[in-house]
């Protein structure tokens, strides 16, 4: 296990769903940039605040994912092995959210 802070963009409109228990969840995958090249991130949250916060962002938008990083192994349909990287979000932050928070402790430190 990994814990990690991820940024990048998203791919396509975070997804809603629902486990079979009835728990709410959200996905959207990540590009990330790494070098000239890019890595694509799976990220799911359970975490209401964090639902909150990804299911009202677009395709497009830039974020940053803190939880726990694992590596998955699959095969695909051609039956060739693949490897990929999931992120379980506790936290979503934009830049917007984070230039707030940065001008609330500014503020609050001139106080």
């Amino acid at each position: 296990m990994i814990s990690a802070l991820v940024t990048g963009d998203l791919v396509s409109d975070p997804v809603q769903r629902t486990t079979q228990a009835g728990v709410p969840f959200v996905t959207a995958n990540l590009r990330v940039a790494a070098g000239e090249q890019a890595v694509f991130v799976g990220l799911s949250t359970f975490s209401q605040t964090a639902i909150d916060r990804l299911a009202d962002l677009k395709q497009g938008a830039t974020i940053a994912a803190v939880g726990v990083l694992e590596q998955r192994v699959w095969t695909d349909r051609e039956g060739n092995e693949r490897t990929g990287w999931r992120l379980t979000a506790n936290e979503i932050m934009t830049p917007y959210m984070a230039g707030k928070r940065r001008r609330a402790v500014e503020e609050r430190d001139e106080a």
